[in-house]
């Protein structure tokens, strides 16, 4: 990386990400934490903790809020306004120094590749070592498959959708635009849809729906979404999906949700706009979670939600009602023992 401050904020400033450039124009020869704040490093600050560290470092460009650049004086510094620190990071990284998925060792289309003569791989698509792409499989613009992935026949994958090594698309799955689909994970599997005989023994239904994901989902890295009993398992637009997650068949979740790692949602829950899961989360089937809930502290959802709020543990419970029944738990102990002592009062006061 090597570009003048001043080149940051042209690129920038049409967008409201940066909405000002003060100070001398500097060259950043990189983007650098706080805590390793250097000569030529770009740094955001978004608390105002860190600038102490900051500006003893000597940094090329500091990338902060008004409030912040007001109480910073340096002659040879610049400062990016920011309305949004966080939200600068993100884009000003994607520009300069995140990983290029469309430079490939390999070329664009690497000759171990087995692609069906049904498909028709655009110009500008990457296709990595060992991938394998089956009947009438529809490929949009600009889409990257690493190393031995495999996208089953009829299946969609959206343009500029990135899928890394070892995922699995299944049958007729729909993956929309600007997707990214982390190593190992597994679109469309058969979900757990099994018939009891009354000797116990397990039968298999077949799981003839499909998996419909929106655009601009984030999926991690060996995380499973099973395909539909006979409808869509459907992820709205936005979402973001952490490493080893479970979606199990039928399960809808709608726009610009969370979920963090090794969340579990049972076979026809449904979740409503802009829902978090912290990590750990378990949500049994055919459960609703309204729009804007969060579900904290390993909570499990064991049936609907009516309000939009805050929960936490299992059962799931109100947050207030959580935290004053932990506070209780810890004195557990002192309370029990203190009963005790007062039941033995009680009953020597009754003879």
């Amino acid at each position: 990386m090597d570009i003048l401050s001043s080149e940051i904020f042209q690129d920038f400033k049409q967008q409201g990400l940066i909405t000002a450039h003060l100070g001398a124009d500097t060259r950043v020869t990189g983007i650098v934490p706080a805590e390793a704040a250097g000569q030529g490093g770009l740094v955001f600050v978004e608390h105002e903790k860190y600038l102490p560290s900051v500006l003893t470092a000597g940094v090329a460009t500091i990338v902060t809020t008004q409030a912040i650049a007001d109480k910073i004086q340096l002659d040879n510094t610049a400062i990016l306004l920011a309305p949004n620190v966080r939200m600068a990071m993100a884009y000003i990284r994607q520009k300069y120094v995140d990983r290029d998925v469309y430079n490939s060792e390999w070329g664009r289309i690497h000759t171990t590749a087995v692609i069906h003569e049904s498909v028709l791989v655009p110009v500008d698509a990457v296709i990595g070592p060992g991938v394998v792409i089956g009947r009438n499989v529809q490929l949009g613009s600009a889409v990257v498959i690493m190393a031995n992935a495999v996208i089953e026949f009829d299946a969609v994958i959206g343009a500029r959708t990135v899928i890394y090594s070892n995922c699995v698309v299944s049958y007729d799955c729909h993956i929309g635009e600007d997707c990214i689909l982390k190593a190992g994970c597994v679109i469309g599997s058969d979900g757990q849809g099994f018939a009891q005989d009354e000797q116990f023994h397990h039968h298999r239904i077949p799981q003839t729906g499909r998996v419909v994901i929106g655009n601009k989902v984030v999926i991690g890295s060996v995380t499973t979404i099973d395909r539909a009993t006979y409808t869509e398992t459907k992820v709205h637009d936005g979402c973001i999906i952490d490493a080893q997650c479970h979606l199990a068949h039928n399960v809808i979740i709608e726009d610009d949700c969370i979920l963090v790692a090794q969340t579990g949602i049972a076979g026809s829950s449904h979740f409503g706009k802009r829902v978090i899961a912290s990590g750990q989360t378990g949500v049994l089937d055919h459960v609703h979670i309204p729009d804007d809930t969060m579900l904290l502290h390993r909570a499990g959802v064991h049936s609907s939600i009516k309000e939009s709020g805050i929960y936490a543990y299992g059962p799931a419970q109100p947050f207030k009602k959580y935290t004053k029944n932990i506070a209780i738990f810890q004195r557990l102990s002192e309370v029990w023992t203190r009963l005790k002592k007062l039941e033995k009062q009680v009953a020597e006061l009754s003879k």
